[in-house]
C-alpha cells in the first residue's frame, strides 16, 4: 500500500511545484456550487480568453499565457542544457534519470518517449512524441503526433512549425504551436 502512496505523493508534490512556478492557483469547491465570481467570469465578454485560429483549435489545449509561452522559447534553454543525447535507430527515451534536467536530443528521430518528470526537453522534428512524465517543458521543432498519457500531468508542450495532432488524456497540460 505504501508503494502506491509514494508515487502519488510525488506526483502531487510535482503538480503543486509546477503550479507554483507557473503562477497557477488551485481552488477546491463543492461540486456544482458556483460562486457569483464564477458566474460573472463565465458570462462577462471581457473575461473570455482569445480564441485560437480555427486550424489550431483542435491542437491547443490548456492555458498557455504569455508567461508560459516564454518558457517555450528554445533560446531560453540552449545555454542550460545539462545532457546532450542523440537518437539511435530513429528512437529515443528520455528516462527518469533525466528528472529535473535540461536535455537536448539531436539526430534523426521518428519516435521520442519522455518518462522523466520536471525536465526541459529540446527536440528536433519527430513523427511521434509520447509524454508519460509530469511537469515537463517540451519544445519540439515539429511533430506529426503528440500523445500525453493519462498519467502525464502539468506538462507544457510546444512545436515550432507544422501542425501537430494532439491527444491529451492527462490533466493540467498545455499544448500550443510556438510562433
Amino acid at each position: 500500500m505504501n508503494t502506491v502512496r509514494r508515487p502519488l505523493a510525488l506526483s502531487f508534490a510535482l503538480l503543486i511545484a509546477g503550479c507554483a512556478l507557473a503562477g497557477c492557483s488551485v481552488r477546491v469547491s463543492d461540486a456544482g456550487a458556483a460562486t457569483a465570481a464564477d458566474t460573472a467570469a463565465s458570462t462577462s465578454p471581457t473575461a473570455a480568453a482569445p480564441s485560437p485560429s480555427p486550424s489550431d483549435s483542435a491542437n491547443v489545449r490548456g492555458v498557455v499565457d504569455d508567461e508560459r509561452m516564454a518558457k517555450l522559447q528554445r533560446s531560453r534553454w540552449s545555454d542550460k542544457v545539462t545532457q546532450h543525447v542523440a537518437c539511435v535507430d530513429g528512437a529515443y527515451t528520455v528516462d527518469r534519470n533525466a528528472d529535473a534536467l535540461v536535455v537536448e536530443v539531436t539526430g534523426d528521430c521518428r519516435e521520442v518517449t519522455i518518462l522523466a518528470s520536471a525536465a526541459t526537453v529540446l527536440l528536433p522534428a519527430v513523427d511521434e512524441l509520447s509524454v508519460q512524465g509530469d511537469g515537463n517543458i517540451v519544445i519540439v521543432a515539429a511533430a506529426r503526433e503528440i500523445v500525453l498519457d493519462a498519467g502525464a500531468d502539468a506538462n507544457l508542450v510546444g512545436w515550432e512549425s507544422g501542425t501537430a495532432v494532439v491527444k491529451d488524456a492527462g490533466t493540467l497540460n498545455g499544448t500550443t504551436p510556438i510562433s
